[in-house]
């Protein structure tokens, strides 16, 4: 009796753990995933495309490969594409690289603030959504001109401040943040501004975004098979003592 209660209890706390891993996950770190390597270190916000080339300092997390983009916005946000979107897959485990094909000042819709400006790199998982650290790469704008680094006081990689409102841009209102949870729009080339819309394809539940369906599934399934397990404990027990 002795031994079947020990197992029951360790069977218990066993479920109760996989209960809480299901739903409570570990919140993820705040520090930046890496770096962006550009192929420029300056330019100006009205040359296309911005710079030739931006690759990610390493492959992204593993599970969070299915799709990347490259951004640029202010710190914290919102992001803007600077690049169409990645989804052919296996991001995790070769690291990110674009081809921009549009300007800074198109990207965002408008010409950037003076003041820091980051370049970012974003991971996507197909039933986990976005990855919430990114790969930063901090530049500076002075006028007509960009340069890679920071400004004097300027905002914590680790810690980033929260999404701006509208992209800060000179002479007009830049563009707005997209909903909370989904990707920035995607600028068509040719495009005068980036819609203020979420691309359809990154912001549906089945691709990037918020998690998929399947997410949603797994984690009922996790559940109902954790319920499985302790009634499944209780009946043994039960059984255990009438005999």
């Amino acid at each position: 009796m002795i031994r079947v209660r020990a197992t029951a209890a360790t069977l218990s706390a066993a479920a109760v753990a996989a209960l809480a891993t299901v739903a409570f996950p570990t919140p993820a770190s705040a520090a930046p995933l890496g770096t962006v390597r550009l192929s420029a270190t300056k330019g100006t916000v009205d040359q296309t495309p911005i710079f030739d080339t931006a690759s990610a300092s390493k492959p992204c997390p593993t599970g969070f490969g299915s799709d990347a983009q490259v951004r640029i916005g202010p710190p914290g946000g919102p992001y803007q594409n600077v690049a169409t979107p990645l989804r052919d897959g296996g991001y995790d485990t070769k690291a990110v690289s674009v081809q921009p094909n549009r300007s800074f000042s198109r990207a965002i819709g408008g010409a950037p603030a003076d003041g820091e400006w980051w370049v970012v790199v974003e991971c996507y998982s197909l039933t986990r959504g976005q990855h919430p650290d990114r790969f930063i790469t901090p530049l500076t704008v002075t006028g007509r001109e960009w340069k890679v680094g920071q400004p004097a006081g300027g905002a914590s990689l680790d810690s980033p401040p929260p999404p701006k409102a509208t992209v800060p841009v000179n002479g007009g209102t830049g563009s707005p943040a997209p909903p909370a949870g989904y990707p920035a729009a995607t600028a068509p080339a040719g495009a005068t501004t980036p819609p203020a819309v979420p691309d359809p394809e990154l912001a549906s539940n089945n691709r990037s975004g918020s998690a998929s369906p399947l997410a949603s599934a797994m984690w009922v399934g996790g559940v109902v098979l954790v319920l499985a397990i302790v009634g499944g404990i209780a009946l043994l027990t039960r059984r255990r003592r009438t005999n």
